[in-house]
């Protein structure tokens, strides 16, 4: 498809022409990336309806997830312009599929708000199934030591440069995999965590229990929504069915 292509639009011109001089693929490589102008995507889409075809690469990751391409993508759409998809690799679908864990369904969050980054992960330890997002060197160990306060016993699969030369694959609790990360043994690369689902062995709690939490956060100062999330969090238990024990005690009162 590439030497097919009328032109590549690619986020990193020189890596894409180093893969296209492998395969002596001569096709025109033209700019497109995560700061391209609406000016842009206009001009490639303005290219494409007079008959031109596109191919649309990024660096070292799948188009439109959490890496360039929506824009220009929905632009097409709107223009009636049909968009082709083609398989390649993608770090959230490489590292589920070598996490083991049961993938009837998961939840991709991509990266992670700078701020208030706790209350994000504890957010996401209410969810039981598989949970994957991406992460900075430089925020990575902050990212860890959150995930080991809010959901310690959570196994996950750490993924270092996943396709790339320098792959790795780490597994363990946040607490065990954070002091290879303080060290700075693993600083080079984007980083792909995939949370693991919650044990069927998690200890259970009673609604009393549940209840003397969600009102000590409430003490403290928490709204009664961050006072469940926070509960979630450290319990284990879905955001939903501690609503329904608090609601269940405001009824009782």
């Amino acid at each position: 498809m590439l030497k097919e292509a009328d032109y590549v639009a690619a986020e990193d011109t020189r890596r894409t022409r180093k893969l296209l001089s492998y395969y002596d693929i001569h096709t025109p490589v033209l700019s497109f990336h995560q700061h391209s102008s609406q000016n842009r995507v206009q001009k490639l889409v303005a290219m494409i309806s007079a008959g031109k075809n596109m191919a649309l690469v990024s660096d070292a990751g799948t188009p439109g997830i959490s890496d360039p391409g929506q824009a220009l993508v929905a632009a097409c759409i709107a223009e009636g312009i049909e968009v082709d998809p083609l398989p390649g690799p993608c770090a959230a679908i490489v590292a589920l599929s070598a996490s083991g864990y049961p993938l009837a369904s998961f939840t991709f969050q991509g990266f992670l708000p700078r701020k208030d980054l706790d209350k994000a992960v504890a957010s996401l330890a209410a969810i039981e199934h598989p949970v994957v997002v991406y992460e900075s060197p430089r925020r990575i160990v902050k990212l860890l030591r959150s995930i080991n306060e809010y959901m310690p016993q959570r196994e996950l699969v750490l993924g270092r440069e996943l396709t790339k030369i320098h792959q790795q694959i780490l597994r363990g609790t946040a607490r065990e995999l954070l002091p290879a990360l303080e060290e700075g043994d693993l600083e080079r690369g984007e980083f792909t965590v995939v949370l693991g689902p919650w044990r069927s062995e998690e200890p259970s709690w009673s609604p009393s229990e549940v209840l003397d939490r969600v009102r000590a956060h409430v003490l403290a100062g928490a709204s009664t929504r961050d006072a469940v999330a926070l509960v979630s969090a450290e319990i284990k238990l879905p955001r939903r069915q501690i609503y329904a024990i608090v609601n269940k005690s405001k009824q009782d009162l």
